[in-house]
Order: structure tokens, then sequence, then C-alpha cells
């Protein structure tokens, strides 16, 4: 029973808790100033304006992702950057002064991956090699009523920005969106960190590609002191505000983890310790579903396969749990819009 109640915390994230001194005061802020009123920007959620001021307040994630849909509502093409950079420069913030101090990019990323919910709770990296770059994928653990895109782009803004001012260089970064193709006369995102060759629209995933030969390259502003100092108090924040993956996040996790078996939806309730129909409700109510997870898992698996290494159709479809090659490519043709023999020879992939 005890293993049970502690498993169930993987299926709420009604009470997911964060820092308001992380990010949400610089995203009203930011937003007010783009024509947003605070009760509106406010509305739905459980919060009053007092409560900002209180820098050990806690906010529900419920109430975190209806102020992200409220503000990606202001349409407002400079926001991301704007917030990106306020996140990243915010002194109070031990994550970005961790960041700012750490020898190499190395370091930043390790400690950015392993405290970031402190920052992006409801956001997970996926990381994978692909020849002489490193690939960070960037998925959702939670719902995110509809503001994916814009806490995305946000993230991305803020390790562009990182990149930049310690490395002084974007130039080789490649950046992939889900996000359509914008129209020639709107703002394009990312526009002033990343070159318009080596970003592209309408990919299956979100993610940033950096070539290794930066991840050595010392930081301009590295501090050993400081950045020991910042880590001790993102493990002590750890330790407070705790860290609790989404629904999702853990669905997909199973999921890899066990290929090539396939993760049925009985082996991982049996995991997470609740019935099959619990779980089918939780997954509806963060809008997705069992098979969707699965079905994105063994999309990002061929993906990785396939730049990894050469790899035939027969052992693709060995590797993803697929009963014979046409299925494979059948749902690899649903994925990619193209055959896996094609795929690599796409920009961007």
């Amino acid at each position: 029973m005890a293993a049970g109640l502690r498993r169930w915390r993987y299926c709420s994230s009604s009470d997911k808790v964060l820092l308001l001194a992380h990010g949400t005061t610089d995203l009203l802020a930011l937003a007010q100033r783009r024509g947003g009123a605070l009760h509106r920007l406010l509305s739905g959620t459980s919060l009053f304006e007092q409560d900002l001021c209180r820098p050990l307040g806690r906010i529900s994630m419920q109430d975190w992702c209806q102020i992200w849909q409220q503000c990606q509502a202001l349409n407002s093409p400079e926001l991301p950057a704007l917030l990106g950079g306020a996140i990243l420069h915010n002194r109070y913030i031990s994550l970005c002064q961790a960041l700012w101090a750490a020898r190499d990019l190395r370091q930043a990323l390790r400690l950015f991956c392993g405290y970031r919910y402190q920052l992006f709770p409801a956001l997970f990296p996926q990381v994978c090699r692909q020849a002489d770059m490193l690939t960070i994928e960037i998925k959702t653990g939670l719902a995110l009523s509809g503001a994916a895109a814009l806490q995305v782009q946000v993230l991305l803004e803020l390790l562009l920005t990182l990149i930049k001012q310690q490395l002084a260089t974007t130039t080789d970064m490649r950046v992939q969106l889900k996000a359509p193709q914008p129209p020639a006369t709107a703002a394009r995102p990312l526009s002033g960190l990343c070159s318009e060759q080596n970003l592209f629209f309408d990919q299956p995933c979100n993610s940033i590609s950096i070539p290794l030969r930066l991840w050595r390259q010392q930081f301009s502003g590295a501090d050993p002191e400081k950045f020991a100092a910042a880590r001790r108090t993102c493990h002590q924040l750890k330790r407070t505000i705790g860290h609790r993956p989404g629904l999702l996040e853990v669905i997909y996790r199973q999921a890899r983890q066990q290929l090539p078996a396939v993760l049925t939806l009985e082996q991982s309730a049996s995991q997470l310790g609740i019935s099959t129909s619990m779980l089918r409700r939780q997954l509806s109510a963060e809008h997705s579903s069992f098979a969707k997870l699965l079905d994105e898992a063994r999309q990002d698996a061929a993906r990785t396969i396939l730049a990894s290494q050469p790899c035939s159709n027969r052992d693709l479809a060995q590797a993803l749990g697929y009963s014979d090659e046409h299925n494979f490519r059948r749902a690899f043709k649903r994925w990619t819009g193209l055959l896996p023999s094609l795929f690599k020879l796409q920009p961007g992939s």
C-alpha cells in the first residue's frame, strides 16, 4: 500500500510546486509590458497579486500552466526572447547563477538537465549524440494548456543566449521546431541567435544541436567558487520543492527503456501502482493517451538510431518491437512523411 501511495505522486500534476521567484514574476512583468492586464493574466488561477511578492511562495502546476497560456494568448513574437533573457540574468535564480559560473558548456548543461525542473518543470530533455553534434530534444512531461510552444521557445532562447554570451558564437547551432513555418512577413523565433539556414520548422521534435567541439571550451565567466555555491543552493531547493516527473515523462521513459520489448498499459500501470482505468483517466486529463506516448517513444528511438549508425529496415523493426518490416515502414512514413532510407538525407535530420 505504501509503495502504491509513493508511486501515486507521478500521476498528479495539480500539486506540483515551484518557487514563484523562478520566472513567474518575470513572465508576468514582460507580458504586462506587452499589453496584458494583470487581472487577465491571473484569470483562472488561485493566485492573488500580493502573493507574487512572497519569494518563498508556491504556485501549483495548474496555476503555472494557466499563466503561460494567458501570456501566449498575447501573441507577442518578442516575448520568448525577452523572457529567456530575463530569467537567465535574474540574480535571484540559483540555477542561472550556476550556469553563468560554470567551467564550460558540458558542466553547465549537465547541471541544467539535473535541476531544469526548478525553471521548466513541465519540460524534460532527451539527449543523444549524432556524429559530431550533441542534440538535446525538449519534450513535454505534463499538459501545458496550449502553451507548449512558448515554453519551448523560452528555454531555447535561454540556452542560446548563454552560449552566445559565454562562447561568443552560435553560428553552428542547429535548431528544430515543431511549429509551422511562419509567414514571410511575420517575426521569426530565435532570429537574433540562430541563422535562417540553421533553423528548421515543421520538424518531428523541438531540439537544439550543438557541435561537440564547443563542449569543453572554457566559459568567459567561469568561477569555480560561485559555481559551487550556486550548485549547493540548487540542491537545497531540490530538497525543498522536490522532483516529481510528470506522468507523460514517466511513461515515455518506461517505453524507451523497455525497447525492443513493447510496453503494455498493464505493465505501466503496475509500475505506477495504480489500475489501468485510473491510468487512462490520468492520461486523458493530461490530453494524451498510452498509444500516443508509445508511438512517440518508438519514433524518437528510430530517429536516434538512424542518426547514429546505418541500420536496415529489418534491424530497425526488431529494435522498435515491430512484428515485421512492413508495419515499421508504414509507421515511419506516418511519423515523418518519408521512408527510413530517405530520412537522413533531409536537412535538419
